[in-house]
């Protein structure tokens, strides 16, 4: 009898560890489902109104409410108005970053290709597009510039990437398209340019000036995973560029 009634309390407590563990499993799965389901915001992106507006250099500064926050950047000349809503990326943030044209002081200033301002772009930024499955598809690849070939004697980028750890530490020339100029970082000026070769763009430093869409060959010393801190960090890189405009 006693072997019996132990034999019943051992099959009732597997039992019940049984429906437990079931109804865990079926828990977490319901939550993964529903996670699946939620929209996340797309990361490393501002919003907010204009409140002050400071055309300096060739640039357009904002000074941004996000509502909790009030937070600058600069992008080249744009035409705004207080109160406008934009938004636009946090990829290039400088701490305590002094203007020499404007003879101030910024805690914090986001240095950016562009104000995204439309309606359509602002839609977009606020939350990311989820497919079927819940995953954020990805951004469409940037196109090769057309019509820019190989400069005598130099390299494409597509040769330059392919070839880095040959070419580190040493001069080469590439023709490219400037798709980004950014003036006086760490007192440097900064250039990205594309060719024809691969949708990959090029990153240089240099002393010269240069405007976006021309076409310009630079000749400056290639350098591999540097790293200037305030979250510039480059895995391929020409820095002291010279630049010739063509």
């Amino acid at each position: 009898m006693l072997y019996r009634t132990g034999l019943f309390i051992a099959l009732l407590a597997c039992s019940s560890f049984a429906l437990l563990n079931a109804g865990i499993v079926n828990s977490v799965d319901a939550t993964a489902k529903n996670a699946d389901k939620i929209q996340q915001p797309v990361p490393n992106t501002i919003h907010g109104k204009v409140t002050d507006i400071i055309e300096a250099a060739g640039y357009t500064y904002a000074e941004v409410d996000t509502g909790k926050e009030k937070v600058w950047a600069a992008a080249s000349k744009t035409s705004l108005a207080l109160g406008d809503m934009i938004a636009f990326t946090t990829e290039m943030p400088m701490k305590n970053f002094h203007s020499n044209s404007m003879n101030r002081d910024f805690p914090v200033i986001y240095f950016v290709s562009r104000f995204i301002t439309g309606e359509e772009d602002l839609a977009d930024t606020k939350a990311a597009k989820v497919s079927a499955h819940g995953k954020i598809k990805p951004a469409p690849a940037a196109s090769a510039v057309v019509d820019i070939d190989k400069v005598e004697g130099g390299n494409t980028i597509a040769e330059v990437y392919a070839d880095k750890q040959k070419l580190d530490g040493k001069a080469i020339r590439v023709r490219g398209q400037v798709t980004k100029y950014t003036p006086n970082i760490m007192s440097r000026n900064w250039l990205h340019i594309r060719d024809s070769s691969t949708q990959n763009d090029l990153t240089i430093t240099t002393d010269s000036v240069a405007a976006v869409d021309t076409v310009v060959v630079i000749e400056g010393k290639l350098a591999l995973d540097r790293d200037f801190g305030h979250g510039y960090v480059y895995p391929l890189i020409v820095e002291g560029a010279s630049v010739t405009k063509e």
